[in-house]
């Protein structure tokens, strides 16, 4: 009977180390031995078995040697998993890569969830708006929050962070009512397309509380190229565009504002300017493509814009609550990221519709006159790419001029 059962385990230990389940150091009790590149033997080919389990490896013809192939893929999981990727299996790797939990190449990454935030707030009403006359307004540059808080609106503005992309954004949680709405404002409004100025610059000029990078509408205007269905205040600056659906950047799908404070997300070739001003729309923005639209993610997304950039998306919660999500990128600390995730993580915030927005070296965040985010990894503000056009979330004269940063 005893010898039954020790071959049964014999044979059960043999199918773990043919399917890559268990190290080899483990099975036979024996004390862990870190693997690095230059390693050969069982316990190697254990490894890279799992990985290819896991999409690591595209290949079934693995051999028992720690190569370069084999650090690439190792570094890969760990940076997948939340681990430090140093293309070393120490133990802390080995107990991920064998665990049950361990995230395949192929599966999403993780989304955060919302910061917690401590805010200093004055008396608020029923809805979280300033409870009396006046502004409230608090920067914490040091913990990534800033907040604005008047009778008819709310601005909380909280810096993220996941260090094992590495990845740094900011998410921006604006409530409006009573007449309080998004804005465009231009440079030279008469003659849309000229006038490149800095966005801080154009967002204190205006007073504007919080500022942002648009669809940089302007730049094709002047580079004599498709424009799309570009409105604003009403009045119609472009109506050429993309006969049917593509994929580039950009790809002319638009966000519609309507005056009841809803927004709506349309692809490019799905109706047209004059139609958008019979339903009364405010407002187009136009560039893409679409991330969200009636709450589902755009089906273009599964199989394009995977490129880490620095990217700006806007979206609506619902009429009156609306989300802004702006990825840094092209830096050390933050490497981008690309619209499938940024698409995820606002339906995750609640987004029904949203589009993405100019990103790269345009994007800009700009609260009280202050651009918050950072370009190129260079702190200078000169290294944004100046714009013709911001859209742009309350007027005060609080608003810091540049030359005061």
């Amino acid at each position: 009977m005893r010898s039954n059962v020790q071959k049964i385990l014999a044979l059960l230990l043999a199918a773990l180390l043919l399917f890559g389940c268990l190290p080899l150091a483990a099975a036979q009790e024996q004390p862990f031995q870190t693997l690095q590149k230059g390693s050969r033997g069982e316990d190697v080919l254990c490894m890279k078995r799992r990985l290819r389990e896991l999409d690591y490896f595209s290949t079934d013809d693995l051999n028992d040697k720690f190569n370069d192939y084999a650090v690439k893929a190792l570094k890969a999981f760990q940076k997948k998993n939340g681990l430090e990727a140093d293309g070393i299996f120490d133990e802390e790797t080995a107990r991920a890569l064998y665990a049950d939990t361990a995230l395949s190449a192929a599966a999403p990454t993780p989304l955060p969830p919302p910061r917690s935030l401590s805010v200093p707030w004055p008396e608020r009403d029923g809805e979280g708006y300033l409870a009396g006359d006046g502004e409230f307004w608090y920067e914490n540059d040091e913990d990534g929050v800033w907040a604005y808080l008047t009778q008819n609106l709310q601005i909380v503005i909280a810096k993220m962070a996941d260090e094992s992309i590495p990845l740094e954004w900011f998410e921006t949680d604006i409530h409006m009512r009573d007449g309080e709405t998004f804005r465009s404002v231009a440079t030279d409004p008469e003659h849309p397309g000229t006038r490149f100025r800095y966005p801080f610059d154009i967002a204190t000029d205006n007073k504007l509380v919080l500022g942002f990078s648009d669809d940089f509408y302007g730049h094709r205007m002047k580079h004599k190229q498709t424009v799309g269905i570009v409105i604003r205040n009403g009045e119609v600056l472009s109506q050429e565009t993309h006969s049917k659906q593509l994929h580039g950047l950009p790809n002319l799908d638009m966000l519609a504002q309507f005056p009841d404070g809803s927004l709506k997300a349309y692809g490019a070739a799905d109706i047209t300017a004059g139609e958008l001003l019979e339903m009364g729309v405010t407002n187009v923005f136009c560039f893409g493509p679409v991330l969200l639209s009636g709450g589902e993610i755009s089906p273009l997304l599964e199989e394009h814009y995977q490129s880490k950039s620095p990217r700006q998306a806007l979206g609506m919660i619902e009429p009156g609550h609306y989300f802004l999500l702006s990825v840094q990128g092209r830096m050390k600390s933050s490497e981008g990221c690309g619209l499938p995730y940024m698409a995820r993580l606002m339906k995750e915030r609640g987004v029904v519709e949203a589009l993405n927005l100019d990103g790269g070296n345009t994007m800009a965040l700009v609260f009280r006159g202050r651009m918050l985010n950072r370009l190129n990894a260079r702190k200078y503000k000169k290294y944004v790419r100046s714009v013709t056009s911001l859209i742009g979330v309350g007027v005060s004269e609080s608003a810091l001029p540049a030359s005061e940063e």
